[in-house]
């Protein structure tokens, strides 16, 4: 049996999705948005991204890549 909130994709730090999703959530917070509303825009990048990957699993691996 798999565990599905392990799946994710390896995304370098070169990979479009990784770039997309940090860029929104450095300029959000560098337009003086709050910290959620950065990382809540970081989990739709990612998620348009990687529709494969279960909702659960996202905050996670966002976490992963921001500073």
């Amino acid at each position: 049996m798999v565990d599905h909130l392990r799946i994710e994709p390896h995304c370098p730090v070169t990979a479009a999705c990784r770039q997309a999703v940090t860029r929104t959530y450095a300029t959000l917070k560098g337009s003086g948005a709050d910290e959620r509303v950065a990382f809540e825009a970081a989990e739709i990048v990612y998620s348009w991204h990687h529709p494969e990957v279960p909702r659960k699993r996202v905050p996670f691996v966002i976490a992963d890549w921001l500073p």
